[in-house]
């Protein structure tokens, strides 16, 4: 089964990107993710919140358990995801799923008309297939 090939990236985005500049501390980053209940925040280099990159709970881990980084001093730079990986918001969810895979990753950033306006993860996919999942059952 597979989801309407016809429903866009922009159906299932979350609007609300957090962001955190580049030069913050992963403590800093660490705070805020567990304040706001999120496994990722979209890393900018500028006062625009131009994205350079992403720093997700994977990021952490591997830097503090491996690398043995302390989250105090090591900057959010030095241990976020980069490049950036990006659709249109008009973008089919399957193709967006496809990139995903391809690229092996978790999270898009997701455009409209060259500007930054959200992010879709694999989390939401798998939640809008379990609603329509649900949703033929019921039918």
């Amino acid at each position: 089964m597979s989801l309407n090939p016809m429903v866009r990236v922009k159906a299932a985005m979350n609007r609300k990107m957090i962001t955190l500049d580049k030069g913050l501390s992963v403590k800093s980053a660490i705070k805020l993710m567990v304040k706001k209940n999120i496994g990722s925040i979209v890393v900018t280099a500028d006062s625009n919140n131009n994205p350079v990159g992403i720093l997700t709970e994977r990021d952490i881990l591997r830097s503090i358990t491996y690398r043995r980084v302390r989250p105090e001093t090591t900057k959010i730079e030095e241990i976020m995801s980069s490049p950036i990986f990006s659709v249109e918001q008009d973008t089919t969810l399957g193709d967006a799923a496809q990139m995903m895979i391809k690229k092996n990753i978790r999270r898009l950033l997701v455009k409209q008309n060259e500007k930054y306006v959200g992010i879709i993860t694999q989390r939401d996919l798998q939640k809008l297939m379990t609603d329509t999942i649900r949703a033929l059952l019921i039918m």
